[in-house]
Formats: structure tokens, sequence, C-alpha cells
């Protein structure tokens, strides 16, 4: 998969893309991001902590090891 391949798919999925190129998401009162880098792309969640906000990882992986399933979910993050 490509990078505009993963931007496309986010896209689709509702994320808007921010002024540093990273793609946001709010669901259920949480933000979410794909945090876009050269090579791969890091999936975040904002948390609170003590007095300011943080981007702690959930999951990460490199494009060529992502993909798109049948079912519309993206693959191949670890």
């Amino acid at each position: 998969m490509t990078r505009q391949e993963l931007e496309n798919w986010l896209i689709g999925r509702g994320y808007v893309k921010n002024q540093f190129g990273h793609y946001h998401k709010t669901l259920n009162g949480k933000e979410y991001r794909f945090k876009m880098q050269d090579n791969s792309t890091r999936y975040e969640r904002q948390a609170r902590i003590v007095d300011h906000n943080e981007w702690l990882r959930i999951k990460s992986g490199y494009y060529k090891n992502l993909s798109i399933t049948p079912d519309d979910n993206l693959a191949g993050l670890k």
C-alpha cells in the first residue's frame, strides 16, 4: 500500500487532515489520529496527562505492510 492509498482510505472513513499532514477523527468523545511519517504511520489516541495532552501510540506499521481487507478494514498495523 502507498501513503496516498492510505490517505484516500482515511478520507473515505471520515478522517480530516490537519495543518501538519496528520488525519484526525473524534469517536465517542475521544480524539484519534493517524500520524503520517515518511515510511510509516502511527495510530494514536489523545490522552490528558496531568496538565497537558499527549498522543499515545496504539498501533503502527510501514506502508508496505498495510493493506485493505475485503470488508474495508485496515490490516498490517502492529
